[in-house]
């Protein structure tokens, strides 16, 4: 519960697992997502920006998928959607704009959970701060791709 919940004596009913399960997801399938984009990327250096930022998003779930596990919460299963886009700038951008609701969702929830959940709050904020540290690779990814080309 966040601070100014409990100064105005509110409360929202969440539960810690149930976000982080969502994290969980959400950086699996980011990590997905980025792999199957080196994959299909045309140039070497692209396709290791993108395998680079895959294994940050890989890292983060599995420090998420090992915290559930602590917590005694179920590891939920995967499927994520392929990316959408007809081209490398299409998914780029796609790719940006899910870090950057990743992050924003990350930022609520360590406001959410800070003097309850230190432990939670702490892994939060490391995974926030790499994410905010991989946004210039994403920029120069997608100032690096043709918004016209078609794959």
């Amino acid at each position: 519960m966040g601070w100014l919940a409990r100064l105005f004596g509110t409360s929202v009913t969440r539960d810690v697992l149930a976000d982080l399960t969502e994290d969980y997801r959400a950086e699996a399938a980011q990590a997905a997502h980025l792999r199957a984009q080196a994959d299909r990327a045309r140039y070497p250096q692209m396709a290791s920006a993108l395998r680079g930022l895959a294994a940050i998003e890989a890292r983060h779930a599995t420090w998420l998928r090992s915290r559930l596990v602590s917590l005694s919460g179920a590891v939920p299963e995967l499927a994520p959607n392929p990316p959408v886009g007809t081209n490398q700038w299409q998914r780029a951008v796609g790719a940006l704009h899910d870090a950057q609701a990743k992050r924003r969702r990350l930022v609520e929830q360590i406001a959410r959970w800070d003097p309850d959940e230190p432990e939670v709050v702490e892994l939060l904020r490391r995974i926030e701060g790499e994410d905010a540290r991989a946004f210039p690779v994403y920029d120069g990814i997608i100032m690096r791709s043709d918004p016209q080309a078609v794959d």
